[in-house]
């Protein structure tokens, strides 16, 4: 027996049975959003984990890139040999200049930890000399307390204050914990930090390799018109990235250098410690300075001369001037070229959003976002 089918019918019912199945989809999608985005997110940190060598690799190669550059063109210039050769003695030398300051950042720290310049500092001065630190802080909390419930005040003002005096204390113990949570992270991070440094090394010494390898695949991904758009967008995006990261990491050497000198001067202790601190907290506009104040007062305070936190204020106070009005304008010079309103807010949601390093990458981020938007608006991003 034939069966006569209607095509119209099964047509229509093709259509509901699969947006059915596309709305009960939907429906469990955003039903276990919570989880699928868990889950990808969970992937995502693992392949990034996975990476994490590679990446590294390239913010070491791009961030050193143009000091291996200098020293080819200009320290092996005239030397009579090949060029691969230059490059790489260009790159071993880099290297040999950027461990050498670590390794003298380190061991100035260290002796300025121990309290004394000279060769019979060890470790026991150091945990002395952090103990005694933290005993005298300790000290300073308890007589804070025993001088409130002694004193003449009422019970809800003595309540205001003990709750104040609790949350300070509790901010500088989160503080102090961030802190060893992070030398922690990155001592756990140390062998993908030096085998990133290894593949920088390669990437470096190869560059121009892989320089072709990039427009190799930028041609085949893209066509000519779009290739030539790409190219340029990228030229431009390292114009204002090199142009912040590179200009504030240099600014943030001097200024901590500059820092401990002035530091030291005035007879504070960990100088070295806390001047680099200073320095790379100054990469944070207008943030930046009043957080690499804040251990400066703090050891000031607890040093048994309350009145070196007024000089290290100042120390820090005249470096920061002489950072604005002389050396900043000549190593970064316009950075980025942001609005004062539209850094701070960048700085804002970067730190909600994502920590310390947020309040880095904020800035040159907002500067790209503005590139972008110019851009679109000349029509030259399609």
């Amino acid at each position: 027996m034939k069966i006569n089918l209607d095509k119209n019918l099964l047509k229509y019912s093709f259509y509901i049975v699969l947006t059915a199945t596309a709305l009960y989809i939907l429906y469990a999608i955003i039903g276990n959003i919570g989880s699928i985005l868990e889950a990808f997110f969970s992937f995502l940190g693992n392949i990034l984990s996975i990476l994490s060598p590679f990446i590294i690799a390239l913010v070491i190669a791009y961030l050193l890139h143009p000091m291996v550059k200098w020293l080819e063109l200009n320290l092996f210039k005239q030397v009579n040999i090949k060029p691969q050769y230059k490059r790489t003695f260009s790159v071993l030398l880099t290297y040999l200049l950027i461990v050498s300051g670590f390794i003298l950042f380190i061991y100035s720290t260290y002796v300025m930890i121990g309290g004394q310049i000279t060769n019979n500092v060890n470790v026991n001065n150091m945990i002395e000399a952090i103990m005694k630190y933290s005993q005298r802080y300790n000290d300073i909390f308890q007589s804070a307390l025993t001088q409130l419930e002694t004193s003449g005040l009422s019970s809800d003002v003595k309540e205001q204050f003990k709750s104040l005096i609790e949350r300070m204390n509790g901010l500088m113990g989160s503080a102090i914990n961030a802190a060893f949570d992070s030398i922690k992270q990155l001592g756990s991070n140390l062998i993908n930090i030096l085998l990133g440094a290894i593949i920088a090394f390669y990437v470096l010494k190869d560059l121009e390799y892989f320089k072709k390898l990039t427009n190799d695949c930028f041609h085949v991904v893209f066509r000519k018109n779009s290739y030539k758009n790409t190219k340029l967008f990228f030229h431009d995006v390292d114009n204002v990235v090199s142009k912040f990261i590179r200009g504030q990491l240099l600014d943030a050497i001097i200024v901590g250098i500059l820092c401990s000198i002035g530091l030291w001067i005035i007879g504070l202790d960990f100088p070295v410690l806390i001047g680099m601190t200073a320095g790379i907290s100054n990469v944070i506009p207008y943030f930046g300075p009043i957080i690499g104040s804040i251990p400066a007062i703090i050891v000031g305070l607890l040093s048994g001369s309350p009145i070196k936190a007024l000089f290290a204020v100042l120390v820090l106070l005249l470096v920061q001037q002489i950072d604005g009005a002389i050396i900043s304008p000549k190593v970064v010079g316009e950075s980025v070229g942001l609005h004062p309103v539209f850094v701070i807010l960048s700085i804002t949601i970067g730190g909600a959003y994502f920590g310390l390093l947020g309040m880095l990458l904020a800035v040159p981020a907002a500067g790209i976002i503005k590139f972008l938007i110019i851009r679109w608006r000349q029509g030259s991003v399609q």
